[in-house]
């Protein structure tokens, strides 16, 4: 009734204004990748608790270690998701820079705390920390090598597709 027009963007995400507080909604993508990266780290935290059970080095330590490496590695990649996410839908290139630079730093600080604190706390294990958080990129190279993730465009030293056969 104001004649102002609304203005709709080109959404990647949904952003509702509920009780003053802006909620995003999740892109399948993102949902779909943090899947497979908690599957991946909660298969990776089972083995490498396995590996110490089996060398006798188990106990609650290891095993809260474990699981709390495991919670972080995989909310870093959400977290990750979600900044994608937001400033693929910001017009503002330089401030889109600067969340993603704000994201990853206020992430690895996040880490880098977990891992001072498990080195510092001696109920926790530093190994069984650590390892968790190494196992993302870990999933994400199964996934490539298994062909669940194609790599975008040609492969070195072939042309692209539409230059085939010219």
């Amino acid at each position: 009734a104001s004649g102002a027009t609304k203005r709709t963007r080109p959404l990647l995400t949904t952003i509702n204004k509920m009780g003053g507080a802006a909620q995003m909604k999740l892109q399948p993508a993102v949902k779909k990748e943090t899947t497979h990266i908690a599957v991946g780290t909660a298969a990776g935290v089972a083995v490498m608790l396995a590996v110490f059970a089996l060398i006798g080095r188990a106990d609650w330590g290891v095993v809260v270690s474990g699981l709390l490496g495991g919670v972080l590695a995989v909310a870093n990649f959400l977290l990750l998701g979600v900044t994608v996410q937001r400033v693929a839908n910001q017009s503002n290139e330089g401030r889109g820079r600067k969340m993603m630079q704000f994201s990853y730093n206020m992430r690895m600080l996040l880490l880098v705390l977990w891992l001072i604190l498990a080195v510092a706390v001696p109920f926790f294990n530093w190994v069984a920390a650590m390892v968790p958080l190494l196992l993302p990129r870990l999933t994400i190279a199964v996934m490539q090598l298994t062909g669940h993730y194609k790599k975008d465009g040609p492969e070195p030293g072939e042309a692209p597709e539409e230059q085939k056969g010219e």
